[in-house]
């Protein structure tokens, strides 16, 4: 486990694996570095790996002065890609980690081969919307996290029942979700700044939506993979579909939100024949 220095003061955790070409796995919202291992463990005979936190998530710390945003999200892993001098990068992500290879792409395309874009979360409307299409728990716990004076208080509430609970809407097989991994995840709700952090990283969703406006300049080949059940309506995958300029998507079989963990032969199977 290595770390990376960041601008606020603060670091990220990450890893690498394997030989070859770079390639960078990032992570969804709610999750940490290690969402990535089965997909990582699959990759590293043909890439050299890097597996991240983005900044503040898993055990990575918070900086309750940082505004937790897309620009920010960007911004780092833009800065970790220049200070490793990494060359011919291969970016693949979920979530707002599916996001993040575009707008990385756009900033530094010379430094970019080719990206893959997993259930890419760009269409939130308020506060946590995405989230909120996965079940009624998910719906009625981030409708108040989301409220102005108590939302504070419903996110410091958090544990191991309520986490899982939500994340279990971004299942198609709830039994891909394990006991193992939520104790991992639900270490973070402990560290200084969590509700801050979650909050933050929620209240700026527009700097996620707008994203689409730039999604026109990208220049590096690109895959869009969205699961069958994706809170992604199907519009919002058209939408994004188009404004990538593509044709189609590629859809996984009975798989939610999180295909890294649901379909990680498939997600791997999908960069590996490249």
């Amino acid at each position: 486990m290595d770390k990376f220095k960041l601008s606020d003061g603060t670091f990220i955790r990450y890893t690498s694996v394997g030989e070859g070409p770079p390639l960078i796995l990032l992570h969804t919202i709610r999750n940490r570095l290690e969402y990535s291992n089965a997909v990582a463990g699959e990759l590293k005979r043909k890439y050299s790996v890097y597996s991240l936190d983005l900044p503040g998530f898993g055990d990575s710390p918070i900086n309750t002065r940082t505004v937790y945003s897309q620009n920010f999200f960007t911004n780092t892993i833009v800065h970790f890609i220049n200070e490793l001098d990494l060359e011919e990068v291969t970016l693949a992500g979920e979530s707002i980690g599916g996001v993040l290879p575009v707008m990385i792409a756009i900033q530094i395309p010379k430094k970019i081969k080719k990206i893959y874009c997993f259930n890419p979360y760009d269409y939130d409307q308020k506060f946590g919307d995405g989230i909120r299409r996965g079940n009624f728990f998910a719906n009625f716990i981030l409708f108040h996290v989301g409220l102005p004076l108590i939302g504070n208080l419903f996110s410091s509430l958090e544990n191991k029942f309520i986490l899982k609970n939500i994340l279990l809407g971004g299942f198609y097989d709830k039994s891909n979700l394990s006991d193992d991994y939520i104790n991992l995840l639900s270490t973070s709700t402990k560290k200084s700044g969590y509700v801050y952090h979650f909050r933050s990283v929620l209240s700026n969703f527009r700097t996620w939506t707008d994203c689409k406006q730039k999604y026109s300049s990208l220049r590096v080949p690109v895959k869009l993979i969205y699961g069958e059940y994706d809170w992604a309506s199907p519009n919002d995958r058209l939408l994004t579909q188009t404004m990538l300029g593509l044709k189609s998507y590629i859809t996984l079989e009975k798989c939610g939100h999180f295909s890294f963990l649901e379909k990680q032969d498939e997600v791997a199977k999908l960069i590996l024949e490249e």
